[in-house]
């Protein structure tokens, strides 16, 4: 785990020039002259969710960058300014912030306040919990790739919103209507169409144990090589485990996530003979120009990809 360390004229620098920034005083008043109420999100999938229901009416600084993990983040010293400038704090929770106590240990820092500063987005949803051996305590952190979590997601970011500018709470919750209607659309469209896969074809291989709230709504089967980045990951016993896996199955295509490493799932696809047939994203989304830029892109190109690989 990479630890957290700020030396106390590191931090005293940071507020200093936070302070010259900004303020955090947690009235409704924006703390930048445009009005826009700043907002901060850990990762880039609740970022494009606060922006597709604020719009023009918030201003979002997202900690981890596009491609890379959440679960362990190096904070920056913009992070922490960003931070002690923000009228609100999105996070994911469900276990995904944890590495190396980043969140909470930025959280105590900038001393911010649970549900009066930071909210959880997924506040409601039911957890799944890690199935590794020693992680069974652990919930499972990718809710969102289940589009029903995802509204729930989007209907707490609305809320939210809404109490700290609640003269434009119509707009917000007409947003967030919105989007969710375009979600469900997307959500029905697919719901029975992975039920037409043979049993032992419907299977998703990825790096990363990340689908199983995906696979849970559209009944497919998942194998991976680790649960959570927490855990040790690509050791010997994993990749064997996953090999025979694929061996036992007549699962046609593997598949990378877009923030893991490929050696991985490129050395079973030699080892199997099963081709890594595309990439797709889970805890990050694309960059503007790629195919998953926004929340629901990244669940309409996830559902066909994977579709597709299972089916070709």
């Amino acid at each position: 785990m990479k630890k957290f360390f700020y030396s106390l004229l590191g931090l005293s620098l940071i507020f200093a020039l936070a302070a010259c920034g900004g303020n955090n005083d947690n009235s409704n008043t924006s703390s930048t002259n445009n009005d826009r109420i700043q907002v901060v999100a850990t990762f880039s999938v609740i970022a494009d969710m606060v922006h597709q229901v604020g719009g023009d009416l918030v201003e979002i600084y997202t900690i981890v960058p596009i491609g890379e993990e959440p679960e362990d983040h190096d904070i920056l010293p913009s992070d922490m300014m960003a931070v002690a400038n923000a009228d609100i704090i999105f996070y994911n929770g469900l276990n995904h912030e944890t590495g190396g106590d980043w969140f909470a240990n930025l959280m105590s820092s900038t001393s911010q306040v649970a549900g009066v500063d930071y909210f959880r987005a997924s506040e409601g949803v039911t957890p799944l919990f890690l199935q590794a051996a020693g992680l069974e305590a652990y919930e499972d952190p990718h809710a969102w790739l289940n589009i029903l979590n995802g509204i729930i997601y989007i209907n707490n970011i609305a809320s939210t919103l809404s109490d700290f500018s609640s003269e434009h709470a119509h707009t917000f919750q007409a947003n967030a209507d919105a989007l969710t209607s375009k979600l469900l659309a997307l959500h029905n469209e697919w719901l029975g169409r992975f039920s037409t896969i043979p049993n032992d074809e419907r299977l998703l291989v990825t790096t990363e144990g990340a689908f199983r709230y995906f696979a849970e709504v559209y009944g497919v089967n998942v194998a991976y090589v680790w649960g959570l980045n927490a855990e040790e990951e690509g050791t010997p016993e994993q990749m064997i485990a996953l090999i025979n896996i694929v061996n036992a199955s007549s699962v046609r295509s593997l598949f990378v996530e877009n923030s893991a490493d490929p050696q991985y799932m490129n050395q079973i696809s030699a080892e199997t003979g099963v081709e890594v047939f595309a990439t797709i994203f889970a805890c990050s989304l694309s960059e503007a120009n790629g195919p998953a830029a926004t929340y629901y892109e990244m669940m309409r190109f996830n559902l066909e990809t994977i579709y597709a690989g299972l089916t070709r």
